[in-house]
């Protein structure tokens, strides 16, 4: 299933989300509307929390069906309330904290921004339960996690990346890989997608053509 919605009419509703097959993560002070969209759409339990005081879940939060990663900005009693949910969260000492625009994820691989510490990375591998490949960028960006949302189906990525980059993508994370937009020409795809296996919330502003491709790299067609 898929969605068109906005949080608080913010299109961004990836900033402020992520979800993996089984729980999805909001901000405490999300309206009922929301989490009862994600609960429909993305067949999911919902866990409402702030991290790092924030309602910036997207970006802070890297995970898949395996696991997840935040690093030490996220308050320890915010972290509980995850693993109370059930999610098996590791915290990182790095201070490049959004880990969520710097990494993404399959169940099977992912790609990580170079810039994190080997430490981080290797953390990042016990927790997502997978192989985590550093690269420096991607379309000439270093957000790497930012640039794309991937599911156990497939993934989308921004326009800017390359055909070779493309490669790599997929060779990484394990899955076919499409490139597209959100959000009427956003390729920051992330920031306007929350998807799992199940569906996708998407931003509102997003096109008929856009979500045709969105239907189309995730598997949902």
């Amino acid at each position: 299933m898929l969605k068109l919605t906005s949080y608080n009419k913010n299109v961004n509703i990836g900033i402020v989300a992520r979800a993996n097959d089984n729980l999805a993560v909001i901000p405490k002070g999300a309206p009922e509307s929301v989490e009862e969209d994600v609960k429909e759409v993305l067949d999911v339990d919902v866990v409402k929390v702030n991290l790092s005081g924030t309602s910036l879940i997207g970006a802070f939060l890297a995970m898949n069906n395996n696991g997840a990663v935040v690093s030490n900005i996220v308050m320890e009693s915010e972290v509980e309330e995850l693993r109370d949910a059930g999610l098996k969260v590791n915290i990182v000492d790095e201070k490049l904290n959004a880990l969520g625009n710097l990494v993404i994820a399959t169940d099977k691989g992912a790609l990580a921004y170079s810039g994190l510490k080997t430490e981080t990375i290797k953390a990042m591998e016990r927790s997502l339960g997978c192989s985590v490949k550093a690269i420096s960028s991607l379309g000439k960006y270093k957000t790497i996690g930012s640039l794309g949302i991937a599911t156990t189906k497939g993934a989308l990525f921004h326009p800017d990346v390359t055909d070779q980059e493309l490669e790599i993508i997929e060779k990484a994370l394990k899955v076919e890989v499409d490139i597209g937009t959100v959000n009427m020409g956003i390729g920051f795809v992330r920031t306007g997608l929350v998807a799992n296996k199940n569906g996708a919330l998407i931003g509102e502003n997003t096109t008929g053509p856009e979500v045709f491709r969105i239907e189309e790299a995730l598997g949902y067609l």
